[in-house]
């Protein structure tokens, strides 16, 4: 008998559930928006209640800048189920790596690349 079908059928289910915008903060997550989903680390996540009607204020660092918005925040762990995303923004954040290293060696802006790729590669090698 093979264990894999419900694993990965529990594991679909744990992804779609509403998971806490504030508990992920400082994780690889995707944005869900529609057609325009985004993929980043979540650097801020705050409720926000504006002339009553509830929301949140964000921010995400993607390989391609900061996003930040208020309003409705529907996001979810990286996960297997990402994997195209995921092999994009580490592609980017590699070549971001190499393009700093080559043009801009002594710029601060590679330490926060790197630390962005070393998260990444953790949460994907540690996902189910």
């Amino acid at each position: 008998m093979n264990a894999s079908p419900a694993h990965q059928e529990f594991s679909r289910r744990a992804h779609e559930l509403p998971h806490d915008p504030a508990d992920l903060v400082g994780r690889w997550t995707r944005v869900h928006s529609g057609p325009h989903d985004r993929v980043g680390v979540l650097v801020h996540a705050t409720r926000s209640i504006d002339t009553g009607a509830q929301g949140w204020d964000w921010s995400l660092r993607t390989p391609t800048g900061v996003v930040s918005d208020r309003g409705e925040l529907r996001v979810t762990p990286l996960g297997d189920h990402d994997g195209g995303r995921a092999r994009a923004a580490r592609r980017r954040l590699r070549a971001m790596r190499a393009d700093l290293a080559e043009l801009a060696p002594h710029d601060t802006a590679a330490e926060g690349v790197e630390a962005d790729l070393e998260l990444l590669e953790w949460e994907l090698a540690a996902r189910p």
